[in-house]
């Protein structure tokens, strides 16, 4: 469990049929995500500006429906 203030996640491996998987679930909403390590390279990949949009707006995609179609 790792948690500070603002936030409290849970996060395990966890062995899939696709191979091993980082499970990062927070307690508090019920929600969770299980990452493979091409996921959790890409996070490495990213902005501080990319984290505080997702944090700004935390239930909604980064990119809508509408712009995946164009």
């Amino acid at each position: 469990m790792l948690g500070n203030e603002f936030a409290e996640v849970r996060v395990c491996r966890v062995e899939t049929r696709n191979g091993s998987r980082l499970l990062i679930g927070s307690p508090k909403s019920g929600q969770w995500v299980a990452l493979c390590p091409l996921e959790l390279e890409a996070l490495t990949w990213q902005n501080p500006q990319t984290f505080s949009a997702m944090i700004g707006n935390p239930f909604a995609p980064l990119i809508s429906d509408d712009e995946d179609e164009s």
